[in-house]
């Protein structure tokens, strides 16, 4: 499957079971700011990234965004850049005592490392400090999906984008977990519990 047709699987199993949630998504981001946005980072962008906010901008800020996804909430594309800066600046200093940017930015996607780096690219967030976001290092895991911790330390979560809305669509779909994570329907709304 691809990153289109898993997210048509989320919004449609939405629009049946939790008609709130779709209702706070946004509409896809204009292609040029998506593309100013890749340029910003100083990143190139894996298409399904691309793809990623060529089906949505993130959520209403308020009420808050949906959570579509297990743990996070998608972001929109001019938030994920200010995020993306905020965060490599204010990890400069840890990265520096790590070794570098341009050592730890040497090492394959997917690798674990303890600070935020160039290569993230936030495309969600859980609201306390956490963020998904997508790994453009080289390697066999380029691509991936990680998880960021504001404590410290970005961990592998999915191979790709498109396995993250497969997981994510599976759950919905089956009732079963994606990540831990199990969907729970309530006034309309997804949310998400860690058993």
């Amino acid at each position: 499957m691809s990153v289109e047709s898993n997210w048509s699987r989320i919004v449609r199993w939405c629009k049946q079971h939790a008609p709130t949630t779709t209702t706070r998504l946004l509409p896809p981001a204009d292609p040029q700011a998506v593309l100013a946005a890749e340029a910003a980072t100083g990143q190139t962008w894996p298409g399904e990234l691309h793809e990623w906010f060529a089906l949505h901008n993130g959520g209403h800020p308020n009420p808050p965004s949906p959570w579509v996804l297990p743990t996070n909430q998608p972001i929109s594309v001019a938030w994920a850049v200010e995020l993306h800066d905020e965060m490599v600046r204010s990890s400069q200093d840890n990265t520096d005592d790590l070794g570098g940017t341009d050592v730890l930015m040497a090492e394959s996607a997917g690798t674990r490392v303890e600070t935020y780096l160039p290569a993230f690219i936030p495309i969600g967030e859980d609201g306390a400090g956490d963020y998904l976001a997508v790994d453009t290092r080289g390697g066999d895991r380029s691509g991936c999906v990680i998880l960021f911790y504001k404590d410290g330390g970005a961990a592998f979560q999915w191979d790709s984008i498109e396995a993250m809305l497969d997981c994510t669509a599976s759950a919905l779909e089956q009732g079963t977990d994606c990540a831990g994570w199990v969907p729970v329907v309530e006034d309309g709304e997804i949310r998400w519990d860690y058993p």
